[in-house]
């Protein structure tokens, strides 16, 4: 076998093999919607949620509080069914306490912020979390699509503000 007949018969395996190996698996189920299916079957509010790989499957982590207590939710990203719950293992921690008295309190749940912040950005949320900034409590939201990249949503207001080089 010549070099050339070689070099053309991998070239012509790697052309056949290159559309199954560039395939990407996306999710089905949106964050959105893998945040209001844990909110409305664990009758929680969530503060916190992003899509995770868990031992090869496709899931969206949630944070979610009940009754002053946190509960940690799997979402499976193909089906959109709860795949697991339970109670993290947190320290009693005043923070802790404040965040999850801000989630439970909000005038919106998460998943209508996602909306909002979708509806106004026209990206796509992919990763939202609460967190607390000079005494008040915002989301911090990262964008796929939107011409900001990352934006702070105030909890108690609903104000968008585009975070610059964070």
């Amino acid at each position: 076998m010549t070099f050339r007949m070689i070099f053309m018969t991998a070239a012509a395996l790697a052309a056949l093999s290159a559309p199954a190996a560039a395939q990407v698996v996306r999710p089905k189920v949106s964050l959105a919607q893998a945040v209001a299916t844990a909110e409305r079957e664990l009758g929680a509010r969530a503060y916190d949620a992003e899509f995770d790989m868990d031992l090869g499957d496709m899931v969206y982590e949630v944070e979610l509080v009940k009754n002053g207590k946190p509960i940690h939710a799997k979402v499976d990203a193909s089906t959109g069914r709860i795949v697991s719950q339970s109670a993290p293992i947190t320290a009693r921690l005043p923070v802790i306490g404040e965040q999850l008295k801000a989630a439970q309190t909000a005038p919106r749940t998460l998943s209508e912020t996602i909306a909002m912040v979708e509806d106004a950005t026209k990206g796509t949320v992919a990763e939202i979390g609460l967190e607390r900034r000079g005494g008040r409590h915002y989301y911090e939201v990262e964008l796929v699509g939107a011409q900001d990249r990352d934006v702070l949503v105030d909890v108690r207001t609903g104000a968008i503000t585009p975070l610059i080089g964070d």
